[in-house]
């Protein structure tokens, strides 16, 4: 009949799947969430992705914005990681917050077979506070103070660390962030204390960026290299504290190209 056409397309996944709100802890009262993206998983394969774990900033009103950067993780998806965007207590004390990103983590590693994680390649990307976050969770990922898990019966070994348009205390910080400044120690205080070779570190960074200027982004990336890691800093020309500029296709690139090469196994 000519009204019917039969199509003959293949069955294979081509899309990533998306778990939403995922219960990773309940803590105070309050159930911690985390929404998943998996690249697709074709049929008869065991695939094991590597994990990007993404801490969003907050907003003015003090809302985690765990899903801003939803769009854009779907890029990483594509390149074959699993993404997980993660909520926290936006509390004053910017410990238990450090708390509930290994928690979320310690989660995820849990649940490898089910979501086809590799246990043994899982980054960190943060952005505003989420950047600062996520280099406290690196630099001291040894310190049992900043765990509600026992650090030896489930350890946690971050491959690398990148943090988008980072705030660090010692410069001047929107009201949104000026809650946290009585516990939050500056990132250049916490890499004098760091003993041993760090992972690689990338900052990404507008030369618009009010919270982190560019005088202030060179002097946190030499306090990095001062400290044992692979540092490297992008700045992104004329671009302003959310831009998309960090997005296009070709700073994804760069991104990817970093991660993988800090995940390479050295010989």
């Amino acid at each position: 009949m000519q009204n019917i056409l039969n199509l003959h397309e293949a069955t294979t996944p081509k899309y990533p799947q998306i778990f939403t709100n995922l219960v990773y802890a309940f803590k105070d009262g309050q159930a911690l969430t985390l929404n998943l993206i998996v690249p697709p998983v074709r049929p008869g394969t065991k695939p094991h992705f590597p994990l990007l774990i993404y801490v969003p900033d907050i907003a003015d009103d003090n809302i985690v914005k765990r899903d801003e950067r939803l769009s854009q993780m779907f890029s990483f998806a594509r390149y074959g990681y699993a993404v997980a965007l993660l909520s926290y207590r936006s509390k004053s004390d910017v410990s238990l917050m450090v708390k509930d990103i290994n928690s979320a983590v310690r989660f995820l590693l849990s649940k490898t077979y089910k979501y086809h994680f590799d246990p043994y390649r899982y980054v960190l990307f943060g952005e505003g506070l989420g950047a600062y976050l996520s280099a406290l969770c690196l630099l001291k990922q040894r310190d049992q103070a900043l765990h509600d898990e026992d650090i030896h019966r489930s350890p946690l070994r971050y491959q690398c660390c990148l943090m988008l348009s980072a705030p660090d205390f010692f410069v001047p910080l929107p009201a949104s962030y000026k809650r946290y400044q009585k516990t939050a120690p500056t990132l250049l205080e916490v890499l004098q204390k760091v003993s041993g070779k760090l992972p690689p570190v990338l900052l990404l960074n507008g030369t618009k960026e009010p919270f982190l200027p560019p005088k202030e982004a060179t002097m946190l990336l030499n306090a990095f290299i001062n400290a044992q890691s692979n540092a490297q800093l992008y700045n992104f020309t004329d671009a302003p504290r959310g831009s998309d500029a960090f997005f296009t296709p070709y700073s994804i690139d760069l991104m990817v190209d970093f991660i993988d090469n800090s995940l390479k196994k050295k010989g």
